[in-house]
C-alpha cells in the first residue's frame, strides 16, 4: 500500500528523482516537482550525507508543518533517500509544555521577588516614618525659615522615596486581583512616574492628554500598573534602537460604557505579519536574552481578566499604538480599604492610647504627635507586655504593628477577639507590611482599619480623632 509518509529519492546534485503521493504537498510548499532540483537548504544536507555516508536527520518547517526527515545515503549509488515524517503535533504539544514551564519559572521568580519586595519595604517604611514624621514635627517649632526649607528637602525627598516603595510593591505584587474602584489617570500617572528618570535621560518625550471627565472604574491597580508599564518599556525601546531618542503620547478618553486608553509612539512601526502575534506567548523580535516575550501576552491575559481588551495599530515606518480598553464598572464585590475620614475639629480629651510597636522611632513619633494632640500615651514594643498592660487598663484605641519579633500583631489581635470582641474593636493597625500575602488575606478577611508607613501627621490624626470618642 502507499506509504501515508513523504518518501523522495533524490540524486547527488539535488534533483528530485522519485516522490511518492504524499510528498506532493511539500513538492508544492517547496516550489519544485519530479526533475527539478530540491531547495537549497536541502541540497547541503544532501551534499553532507553523501560526504559522510552516514544518515543524517533534519527538521523542516514545511508552510505550517514540521516534518523531520531520515537523511539515507544508498551505498555506492549516486542518490540519497528522504524519509519524511510530519511532527507538527508533537512539537506543538512540546512547545506548549515548554512555555508551561517557563511561565512557572517566572511565575516562581515573580513570587520570589514579591516576597522579598514585602520584607525589604518593611525595613524601609519604619524608617521612613520616622524621617517624614520628625521632619514635620520639626518645622512645626520656631525655627529660621532657611531651616524650614531644608526640612521641607528632606521630608520631601522621604515621601519620594515611599512613593517609590509604594509603586514598586504594587506592580510586583503576585496575588489574586485587588479590585477597587479607581481613577485610570491618576494609575497611569503613577506609572509614568515609576519610569521619569529614565524616560527624560532617554530623550523620550512623554506628553499625556488625559481626560478631566474620565470616570473611575473598578479594577486592579497593580495589574494596569503592570500593563501600562509594559507598553511603555517596549515603546521606549523600540524608539530607543530606531533613533535613540523619540516622543510617546499617552491618551485617554470615555466611549461609551468603555474607558480607551493609547500609547502612540513614533518607533520603527510593527511589520504587519507580526501585528497579531506580538500578543502570543514567548514571541519576540529582540535577540536571545533581550526579551522573553512574555510581557504582552500577560497584559493581554489581565486585560481579558478585566473584561477589556488590548490590540495595537501600526504602519511599518510610522510608528505603533497600543490600545487598552477597559469597561467601566460601578460596582465591586470586594471589602473596601479603610480611608481617612474628613478632619474634625481638634477636640480636648484624654482618651488613653496603647502603642504597640516594636521600632523605637515609630514609638517616639507616635507618642509625640498623639500627645500633642491631647491624648494620654502608652507605649509597649512586643505583644506580651502588650496583654499584660490590657488585663489593668482601659484604652480608647490600640495603634498595633503587625509585623513584630514575638508575638505578632496578627497574633495579639486574635488574642483579644478571644478575650473581648469590643476591645478587639478599638485596634488600627499601623504597618509597613501591605503586600505579603499572609497579610493581605488577614487584612481582607477582618476588615480591621489600618494606616500604612510611612504615614504623615495629617493622615494618623484623621484617622485616630475618627475612632476616639470622648468617652473612652
Amino acid at each position: 500500500s502507499e506509504n501515508p509518509n513523504p518518501v523522495l529519492r533524490v540524486a547527488k546534485n539535488g534533483t528530485i528523482l522519485y516522490a511518492n503521493q504524499a510528498s506532493l504537498p511539500l513538492l508544492n510548499v517547496w516550489g519544485c516537482e519530479i526533475g527539478q532540483p530540491l531547495p537549497d537548504h536541502l541540497r547541503r544536507s544532501i551534499s553532507g550525507v553523501l560526504g559522510s555516508g552516514s544518515p543524517e536527520y533534519i527538521e523542516v518547517e514545511c508552510g505550517e508543518q514540521t516534518f523531520s526527515f531520515m537523511l539515507a545515503p544508498i551505498a555506492d549509488a549516486a542518490y540519497v533517500n528522504i524519509y519524511g515524517h510530519d511532527i507538527t503535533e508533537r512539537k506543538r504539544v512540546a512547545k506548549e509544555k515548554e512555555e508551561m514551564e517557563q511561565k512557572t519559572r517566572v511565575a516562581s521568580r515573580l513570587a520570589t521577588v514579591g516576597q522579598m519586595a514585602s520584607g525589604i519595604a518593611h525595613e524601609i517604611n519604619n524608617p521612613l516614618t520616622g524621617v517624614i514624621g520628625f521632619a514635620e514635627l520639626l518645622r512645626k517649632r520656631d525655627i529660621p525659615e532657611d531651616i524650614k526649607e531644608e526640612l521641607d528637602i528632606i521630608r520631601d525627598a522621604a515621601q519620594r522615596v515611599a512613593s517609590i516603595v509604594k509603586r514598586l510593591l504594587i506592580f510586583a505584587r503576585q496575588q489574586e486581583p485587588e479590585r477597587k474602584s479607581l481613577d485610570i489617570n491618576e494609575t497611569i500617572a503613577s506609572t509614568v512616574a515609576i519610569r521619569a528618570y529614565e524616560l527624560d535621560t532617554n530623550n523620550i518625550q512623554v506628553t499625556m492628554q488625559l481626560a478631566p471627565d474620565l470616570p473611575a472604574t473598578i479594577a486592579d491597580s497593580g495589574q494596569l500598573q503592570q500593563v501600562f508599564l509594559n507598553i511603555i518599556l517596549n515603546a521606549e525601546t523600540e524608539m530607543m534602537l530606531a533613533h535613540g531618542k523619540g516622543t510617546l503620547v499617552i491618551k485617554t478618553e470615555p466611549i461609551d460604557n468603555t474607558i480607551r486608553v493609547s500609547f502612540k509612539d513614533d518607533g520603527p512601526g510593527i511589520p504587519k505579519e507580526n501585528l497579531e502575534r506580538v500578543f502570543d506567548p514567548f514571541f519576540t523580535t529582540r535577540e536571545v536574552g533581550d526579551g522573553t516575550g512574555l510581557g504582552l501576552s500577560v497584559c493581554h491575559g489581565i486585560m481579558a481578566e478585566h473584561g477589556g481588551r488590548i490590540h495595537a495599530e501600526s504602519e511599518l515606518g510610522k510608528g505603533a499604538t497600543f490600545i487598552v480598553e477597559l469597561p467601566i464598572v460601578t460596582e465591586a464585590g470586594e471589602p473596601k480599604l479603610v480611608e481617612p475620614v474628613a478632619d474634625e475639629v481638634r477636640r480636648e480629651i484624654k482618651a488613653k492610647i496603647l502603642i504597640v510597636d516594636d521600632e523605637p522611632i515609630v514609638q517616639q513619633l507616635l507618642t509625640e504627635i498623639l500627645t500633642e494632640a491631647g491624648y494620654n500615651v502608652e507605649t509597649v514594643d512586643n505583644g506580651i507586655d502588650a496583654v499584660e498592660k490590657l488585663k489593668s487598663n482601659r484604652y480608647g484605641l490600640i495603634l498595633l504593628d503587625i509585623k513584630m519579633h514575638g508575638m505578632s500583631g496578627i497574633e495579639l489581635y486574635k488574642h483579644l477577639q478571644k478575650k473581648s470582641r469590643s476591645l478587639a474593636k478599638t485596634v488600627v493597625f499601623i504597618t509597613g507590611d501591605v503586600i505579603g500575602e499572609v497579610t493581605l488575606k488577614f487584612l481582607r478577611k477582618t476588615k480591621v482599619p489600618y494606616i500604612t508607613k510611612p504615614f504623615t501627621e495629617e493622615l494618623l490624626l484623621k484617622e485616630v480623632n475618627s475612632r476616639i470618642t470622648p468617652d473612652r
